[in-house]
C-alpha cells in the first residue's frame, strides 16, 4: 500500500522536472499520456521526460502518482469523485492531510474542474495554466480565491485516495 508521503513525492517529481500545463480536450485519453503512445505504464524516467515536453493536466498529475505508486489512475476531474473515498465537502479554512485532494469536478467544455494534492495543512501541489505548470506555490484558500473570476478553482469536494494510507 502507498503512503500519503510516497503520492506527495511522485507528485514532486513532476514539480522537480518544472513540467508545464496541458489542456485536455474532448476525446483525450485520461491519462492523456496513452494518446502519445506511451502504453499504460511507462518507465517513470521515461514519463517524466516526455511529460516535461508535452505538459501535464491538473487530473494527470495526479494519475502520474497514483500510477507511479502501482495504484490505477483516478481518471479526469468529471469522474475523480467517484474515485476517492471518505468524501466531504470542501472547506479552505480547514487544514488538509498530506495525499489528501481539493476537487471541483468537470462542469462543461467552460468550467473543466480542477484537481490538487495536499502537501501540506493549507499547501497544495497542482498544474495551473497560464504559464505555471506544476506548481506547489499556491495554498488552498488563496487557490479557492480565485473562484470568482475563475469557477474552475472553486474546490468542492475534500477526500482521500483508495489504496493510499494516511
Amino acid at each position: 500500500m502507498a503512503s500519503a508521503f510516497d503520492i506527495v513525492n511522485a507528485a514532486y517529481q513532476l514539480y522537480r522536472a518544472r513540467v508545464k500545463y496541458r489542456q485536455w480536450q474532448p476525446g483525450n485519453s485520461i491519462p492523456m499520456w496513452l494518446d502519445d503512445g506511451l502504453g499504460n505504464n511507462p518507465p517513470t524516467a521515461h514519463l517524466v521526460n516526455h511529460l516535461v515536453n508535452v505538459g501535464v493536466m491538473g487530473a494527470d498529475l495526479i494519475n502520474f502518482a497514483l500510477v507511479k505508486n502501482g495504484l490505477p489512475p483516478g481518471g479526469g476531474t468529471g469522474s475523480f469523485a467517484d474515485y476517492l473515498v471518505d468524501k466531504y465537502d470542501f472547506d479552505p479554512s480547514s487544514p488538509g492531510q498530506q495525499g489528501a485532494i481539493a476537487l471541483r469536478p468537470y462542469q462543461g467544455p467552460n468550467d473543466d474542474g480542477s484537481i490538487a494534492l495536499y502537501v501540506g495543512p493549507h499547501q497544495l501541489i497542482q498544474s495551473i495554466p497560464g504559464g505555471y505548470g506544476v506548481t506547489d506555490q499556491y495554498d488552498d484558500v488563496t487557490t479557492y480565491g480565485w473562484a470568482s473570476s475563475w469557477p474552475r478553482y472553486g474546490f468542492t469536494i475534500y477526500g482521500f485516495l483508495p489504496g493510499v494510507s494516511y
